[in-house]
């Protein structure tokens, strides 16, 4: 794979073959990890909500560090590379109607909303867990900041948003089953290995670039930094 260096903190690719950076990649299947721990968690209860908080701690962690990649990132994270507005929305709808299928470096316009659906699901979920109460013997670390009754209307929204967030993830899952037995495109492979077998005329017509590793960790530090802040307020 060639590659030319043009800043100190990126470098860009012609190749097809590179397609998700891994910071990208370890922030997905982390959240898969995640998700299938807080359930599990969250059901045993008693002392394991101990390590179901710790888990939330992560989760918002993870988020914090999506939404700044989402800027500094890589080309194929960086929201301003797949947010597409109503209108384009609506015409990649209509080339899927029509059975055409244009490959998008990346997410498509769909996949590009469904990501920021899956940010704000998490987000709210990681939120009302800080405020979130059992009543009996555990509560989040900022439980004390808000009323009794406040506490129990985060509480529900807490319960009730990680239903959204399963229902979410099965979409997810479709799509990306559909995505290959309709259109022949592999998702799951290029998320693992972060490299994808297209053509590379199929793929951008401009360069890929990518940040360089040491972007990722500032990047993760500083999310820590501002999760711990949050969580000892």
């Amino acid at each position: 794979m060639s590659e030319v260096r043009m800043h100190n903190n990126e470098h860009r690719t012609t190749s097809a073959g590179r397609l998700w950076d891994f910071p990208t990649r370890a922030f997905h299947w982390s959240l898969v990890i995640l998700i299938g721990w807080e359930w599990a968690s969250s059901h045993l209860g008693g002392n394991w909500m101990t390590y179901h908080m710790w888990g939330g701690y992560i989760v918002l962690m993870l988020i914090i560090f999506r939404v700044m990649w989402g800027f500094i990132g890589s080309t194929t994270a960086r929201f301003s590379s797949f947010l597409a507005s109503p209108k384009r929305t609506w015409r990649y709808l209509m080339t899927l109607r029509g059975h055409q299928h244009h490959a998008n470096p990346g997410h498509n316009p769909l996949g590009g909303w469904a990501v920021v659906a899956f940010l704000l699901a998490l987000a709210i979920q990681a939120g009302t867990g800080l405020f979130a109460t059992d009543d009996i013997l555990n509560a989040g670390p900022l439980n004390a900041l808000v009323r009794n009754r406040t506490a129990d209307f985060l509480t529900l929204v807490h319960k009730v948003n990680f239903d959204i967030l399963l229902g979410l993830i099965a979409v997810h899952i479709v799509a990306i089953a559909l995505h290959q037995v309709l259109g022949g495109k592999n998702l799951l492979t290029p998320m693992i290995t972060g490299h994808t077998s297209a053509a590379a005329p199929s793929m951008s017509r401009a360069p890929l670039a990518f940040s360089r590793p040491w972007v990722g960790l500032m990047t993760l530090g500083l999310s820590a930094v501002i999760t711990w802040l949050i969580i000892n307020a």
